[in-house]
């Protein structure tokens, strides 16, 4: 009888524990597994990864520097993360991959003392991709200490999420995962105030705060495994870049040099990279993807000039993983152009050496109305076609992606002219 009532109780437990973890996965935020998981199993080693916030997320495009450079890469940064998490994730991202080059973006690296200098949500989004192991309790146990519910806020994703229970969507139920080695490449288009030069050579007296201590230990780690260091500051709008930011930068450089490290200052130097600050911006603080493919493409030199990183193309271990992926990622842009709200960000949302588009508008006078809708077209070499509104739903655009191969039809998006904006909107059908 007591036989039974164990037995009946473990199995109790266990089911109990089945369901935890089922809603666990539902519940939790997907934004970073879907940009960390590829990495945890990939089937290649990695030359390169990039890690700090998301001006480093959106800056580097390792799909451009696999297809240009045959250089594996990955981008593991994430949004809003401070240096102190970045911390954590290269300790473990280490354990499965042996890099030549870290690349380390320092928005994030704070001089504050006793602060995360990031939000509960960003950890979240940062640290729920890593195996539950050493280096994942260690970030828990140094990033519970600042908010509310402990260690439990960070170990237990019913707690951490259970808010969001009204409002899953059908994503939710599943895994999704984002081929395109980490990187959220920004399609929209914006105009932003370009840097004007005026960069100072001051440099900020540091007090040790725990960013510092933080960013030390990132240098020290990779000098121990024998990887090269570099301080990467991306490119950024004169709205972003000031002065204080810019003496913080300096006192990192001093850091990083001393310790064998190397600093590259891309905001100061745009000219070198060829940033056109009305159109590689996807707004005031990220580059869109054309800036990141000249980010990319100066990168993808710098390492080969540097540090010998071999074209792998012609290698089988590492082509057909890549080409597998980026095949994927392929069918996966059709995909997530239905969230694209703008014809801009629409378009550049394709691929073109796969795909073409044929817009269809009642009104062509309307094209200089939008911002870049014009520039878009020429870049993706795009003839609009001047149609009557019946024959595009009594709305203003229309914009269909079909295949090069075959013509095949991929996607199709409508879009209303906003009379008091005289900016394009995606038609939210009733």
């Amino acid at each position: 009888m007591k036989k039974n009532k164990y037995l009946m109780t473990v199995i109790f437990l266990m089911i109990i524990a089945f369901i935890s973890l089922g809603l666990s996965k539902i519940v939790m935020n997907k934004d970073g597994y879907k940009n960390k998981y590829e990495f945890f199993h990939s089937k290649t080693d990695f030359d390169a990864l990039f890690i700090g916030t998301s001006r480093m997320h959106e800056g580097v495009d390792p799909i451009y520097l696999w297809e240009n450079y045959g250089i594996s890469s990955y981008n593991l940064a994430s949004a809003g993360e401070s240096i102190q998490v970045t911390y954590y994730v290269l300790a473990e991202a280490l354990e499965h991959c042996n890099p030549k080059v870290v690349f380390v973006e320092p928005t994030k690296i704070s001089d504050e003392k006793n602060a995360i200098n990031c939000g509960y949500g960003f950890v979240h989004e940062s640290l729920d991709p890593l195996p539950l192991n050493k280096n994942k309790l260690e970030a828990i146990s140094y990033a519970s200490k600042f908010f509310d519910g402990g260690m439990l806020a960070f170990l237990s994703n019913i707690y951490a999420y259970h808010d969001r229970v009204d409002s899953l969507e059908e994503e939710d139920f599943n895994l999704p995962i984002n081929y395109d080695k980490g990187a959220y490449l920004m399609t929209d288009v914006v105009k932003v105030n370009p840097v004007s030069g005026n960069f100072t050579d001051e440099v900020q007296e540091l007090q040790g705060g725990d960013g510092v201590i933080y960013y030390k230990k990132i240098l020290d780690l990779c000098k121990e495994k024998n990887i090269k260091c570099v301080l990467l500051d991306i490119p950024a709008s004169a709205d972003y870049v000031g002065p204080g930011f810019q003496k913080r930068l300096n006192a990192l450089i001093e850091i990083t040099e001393k310790k064998g490290g190397e600093s590259l200052n891309l905001a100061e130097t745009p000219d070198l990279l060829g940033i056109d600050f009305d159109h590689d911006f996807g707004d005031i603080v990220h580059l869109n993807f054309m800036g990141a493919a000249k980010v990319s493409e100066y990168l993808g030199k710098y390492m080969q000039t540097n540090y010998s990183i071999v074209d792998h193309r012609d290698d089988p271990e590492y082509a057909e993983a890549w080409e597998e992926d980026i095949e994927k990622w392929n069918e996966q842009r059709i995909r997530m152009l239905a969230d694209k709200a703008d014809p801009v960000s629409y378009i550049f949302g394709t691929d073109p050496e796969d795909t073409y588009c044929e817009v269809y508008m009642a009104d062509l006078s309307k094209i200089e109305s939008h911002y870049a809708l014009q520039f878009c077209f020429d870049k993706m070499g795009i003839k609009p076609e001047e149609v009557k509104t019946e024959e595009i739903g009594n709305l203003d655009m229309k914009i269909v992606v079909r295949s090069k191969a075959d013509d095949r039809w991929l996607a199709e998006q409508y879009f209303v002219c906003d009379q008091s904006s005289l900016t394009f909107r995606v038609h939210e059908s009733e």
